[in-house]
C-alpha cells in the first residue's frame, strides 16, 4: 500500500460523515446504503480521495428514498470538528477567525481535487465563495448545502458564547419552497437562484481573536497538515490518478501509456516512483486491486474486467490478486 493511501485526510473523513447522514436520512444502516448505492462498504476506509461521483451516487440515492430536497441540510446536526480532523483543529488554534478562514480555505483547496474557494471583502462583508474546479463534473446541489451547514457550525463552535451569524448565504439552486426552513435552520438571510455559492458575515468578525487560540499547538499542526499535502500530491498520487484516468478511456495503463498521460519520460517516472521506495508495478497493481473488488462487489464478469485492465485473461488478473490477497476469485467475491 502506498504511502498516500496511508494518508488520511480530510476528504475522506468528510465523506464518511456525510455517508453516515444520508444513511440516517434514509433509515438504513451504512452496509445497506452502500449496498443499494453500488459501492463497497470497504471503498472509502483506506483511500485519501473519495471519487465525487460515489458521492453523487449517495445523495441521489437518498433523494430517491427519502424524497427530501433539503437532505443536505441534516449535516448540520451531524458535523464536528473530528469530521475534519487535524484542519480543524488549526482552525480553533489560530489567532483570529479571518486565520481561520484562510487556513481553511488554503488547505482543502489544496487537497480536493473539486472545489476552489476564495475569500474577499465586498461592501463591509467578508465574502467566502466556493465553485466546481471542474465545471463538468456531476455534483448534486446536497453537496453545496452540506459544506454550508459545515460552515455555518464552524462559526458557531469559534465563538460559542456569542450569537455571530452569516449576514447572507448564496444559493445557486431554487428554494424549493423552503426558504423559510433554510432560513431557520441556518439562521440567516438565504438568496437563491444565485449565480453562485457564497457565506457573507460582517467583515469586522474577520478580525475578531478566537478564545482558543494557541500558537505552539497551531505551529505543531502546520507541520502535520503540510505532511498531509504533500503526502497526497505525492507522484505516486498523481500515477495512480493518470491510470485510472486511462482505464476510463479505455486504454490499458501500460508505463508508456501513463508516462505520455503525464507528459513525462517513463525513465522519469521511474526515478520519482524509486524517490518514494515505489515501483510502477505496485502502484499499478494496488489500482488494479481497488477495481477489480469494487467491479466484482456489483458483479461484473472477470474476463470483462481483465480485458479493461490490460490483461490477456481472466486467469493471469487472478493469479496477481491471489498474490497481493491471497485469496481466490470465488473468495473474493463472497467477501465483497
Amino acid at each position: 500500500m502506498t504511502n498516500s493511501s496511508l494518508a488520511i485526510t480530510a476528504h475522506a473523513q468528510w465523506a464518511n460523515m456525510v455517508a453516515n447522514v444520508t444513511a440516517a436520512a434514509c433509515g438504513f444502516d451504512r452496509e445497506q446504503l452502500f449496498k443499494e448505492a453500488g459501492i463497497p462498504l470497504s471503498a472509502w476506509d483506506s483511500v485519501n480521495r473519495v471519487n465525487q461521483e460515489e458521492l453523487t451516487a449517495l445523495w441521489k440515492l437518498a433523494q430517491q428514498l427519502t424524497g427530501r430536497v433539503d437532505l443536505g441540510l441534516d449535516v448540520l446536526d451531524h458535523f464536528h470538528f473530528r469530521t475534519i480532523g487535524s484542519l480543524a483543529f488549526k482552525m480553533m488554534v489560530a489567532k483570529t477567525f479571518r486565520q481561520s478562514i484562510l487556513e481553511a480555505l488554503d488547505q482543502i483547496s489544496l487537497v480536493s481535487e473539486v472545489w476552489k474557494f476564495s475569500l474577499t471583502e465586498e461592501r463591509g462583508l467578508g465574502v467566502m465563495r466556493f465553485r466546481l474546479a471542474n465545471p463538468n463534473l456531476e455534483v448534486t446541489h446536497y453537496s453545496y448545502d452540506a459544506f454550508i451547514c459545515a460552515c455555518v457550525r464552524v462559526l458557531q463552535d469559534c465563538f460559542p458564547n456569542n450569537t455571530y451569524k452569516y449576514a447572507e448565504i448564496w444559493f445557486a439552486h431554487p428554494d424549493f419552497g423552503l426558504k423559510d426552513i433554510y432560513e431557520a435552520k441556518l439562521s440567516s438571510h438565504c438568496r437563491f437562484n444565485c449565480k453562485e455559492y457564497a457565506l457573507c458575515l460582517d467583515a469586522k468578525l474577520l478580525d475578531l481573536p478566537l478564545q482558543s487560540a494557541d500558537p505552539q499547538l497551531y505551529e505543531s499542526l502546520d507541520t502535520s497538515l503540510d505532511y498531509q499535502v504533500r503526502t497526497l500530491n505525492s507522484q505516486s498520487a498523481i500515477i495512480e490518478k493518470a491510470i485510472l484516468k486511462l482505464i476510463d478511456e479505455g486504454v490499458a495503463p501500460s508505463r508508456q501509456t501513463v508516462s505520455a498521460k503525464l507528459e513525462i519520460g517513463e525513465r522519469t517516472l521511474l526515478r520519482r516512483l524509486k524517490d518514494e521506495n515505489l515501483t510502477y508495478k505496485e502502484v499499478q497493481e494496488q489500482v488494479f486491486e481497488k477495481l477489480t473488488l469494487r467491479r466484482l462487489q456489483r458483479g461484473e464478469a472477470m474476463e470483462s474486467i481483465a480485458e479493461k485492465l490490460g490483461y490477456s485473461d481472466a486467469k493471469s488478473l487472478g493469479k496477481m490478486l491471489k498474490r497481493r490477497t491471497g485469496l481466490g476469485i470465488r473468495q473474493l467475491r463472497q467477501s465483497t
